[in-house]
C-alpha cells in the first residue's frame, strides 16, 4: 500500500483564528479482522498499510506460526465495516491455534488483550535467548541510527500520532522501517518484513516505551538489542535480564540509558 494509507486530509481551525481553515493530516485507523483457514481469530485496530507484513509478524509473535513457510496465502479485502485479512496456514499450526483460549478484540496497541489466565500469559510463547554476545554497537552508531530512524518516519512527520519500528544491521544501516498508529502493530509489521525478506538485523529501534509485550515480541526473534525512545517497564527489564536481551531506553538527544546487558554497548 502507498503512503496515503497512513493518513487522511482534514480541514481544521486553530483556536487563535477560528475563521480560517487549514489542512491537517490525521493518522488512519481501521478495524482489521484476521481469520485463519476461514475461522475468525481477532479484530485489531491498525493503520491499513503493510498488512501482509502485519499478519505475518502478528502470527509469528503470537506463536501461531513458527516459520513463514507455514503461511500459504494472504487475501486482503475491504468492506463497509473495515478490512478483512484471510490467512491460509499449514494444518499443524492451525490445529494448535484452535486449542488456544483467547478471545481478542484488540484496541490500538493492545499486546495481550483477551488472555484468560496468568499461567497462559506467562508460558504462551517460546522465547529465545539471543546468542549474539559478540554483537556490539557504539554510542555513535546508536546516535546515527536514531537520526536515520527519525528522518524515515514519514507518517509521524505528517500526523504526530504514528509509531514506528525499524531494523538496523551491525553497522547501523537501516534495513527496514514500518509505521502504524499502534506501537505493537508497528513492531509486528517490522518482524513480518524481517521474515519475508530474511533480514539479518542486529538491533531494533522503536518510537514507544519498552513495555513487557514489546520485549516479548523481540524475544520471539533472534534480535539481541532493543532501543526505545521512551522508558522501559520493570517487567520488561526483568524479562530482558532473564533472556539475555540488551534494552536501551530514553534514546534521544544523543543520550540514552542502558537497562540490561550493557556488554553489547561500547564507547
Amino acid at each position: 500500500m502507498n503512503q496515503q494509507n497512513l493518513y487522511s486530509e482534514y480541514k481544521v481551525s486553530d483556536s487563535d483564528n477560528l475563521e480560517q481553515s487549514r489542512t491537517d493530516f490525521l493518522s488512519n485507523e481501521f478495524p482489521i479482522a484476521i481469520s485463519f483457514n476461514g475461522i475468525s481469530h481477532v479484530v485489531m485496530m491498525a493503520t491499513p498499510m503493510d498488512l501482509e507484513d502485519f499478519v505475518i509478524g502478528f502470527s509469528f509473535t503470537e506463536g501461531i506460526i513458527s516459520s513463514i513457510d507455514e503461511v500459504f496465502d494472504i487475501e486482503i479485502s475491504k468492506n463497509d465495516y473495515g478490512i478483512e485479512v484471510a490467512v491460509e496456514i499449514a494444518q499443524e499450526p492451525f490445529q494448535k491455534l484452535k486449542h488456544l483460549k483467547r478471545n481478542l478484540s484488540g484496541k490500538t496497541g493492545c499486546g495481550i488483550c483477551g488472555i484468560e489466565s496468568l499461567e497462559y500469559f506467562t508460558n504462551r510463547l517460546k522465547l529465545k535467548y539471543p546468542e549474539k554476545i559478540e554483537y556490539q554497537i557504539t554510542s555513535e552508531q546508536i546516535t546515527a541510527s536514531l537520526d536515520a530512524f527519525k528522518s524515515s518516519q514519514k507518517g509521524q512527520v505528517k500526523t504526530g500520532s504514528i509509531h514506528a519500528a525499524a531494523l538496523f544491521d551491525l553497522d547501523g544501516n537501516l534495513l527496514s522501517i514500518r509505521e502504524d498508529v499502534g506501537r505493537h502493530n508497528a513492531l509486528d509489521k517490522l518482524i513480518g518484513r524481517k521474515l519475508v525478506d530474511n533480514l539479518d538485523g542486529s538491533f531494533i529501534v522503536c518510537s514507544s516505551r519498552a513495555s513487557y509485550e514489546m520485549v516479548q515480541k523481540v524475544l520471539v526473534t533472534d534480535i539481541p538489542i532493543l532501543i526505545a525512545i521512551s522508558a522501559p517497564t520493570s517487567m520488561a527489564i526483568n524479562l530482558a535480564l532473564q533472556h539475555n536481551l540488551t534494552v536501551i531506553g530514553f534514546a534521544r538527544d544523543k543520550r540514552f540509558v542502558v537497562y540490561s546487558h550493557k556488554n553489547r554497548i561500547i564507547e
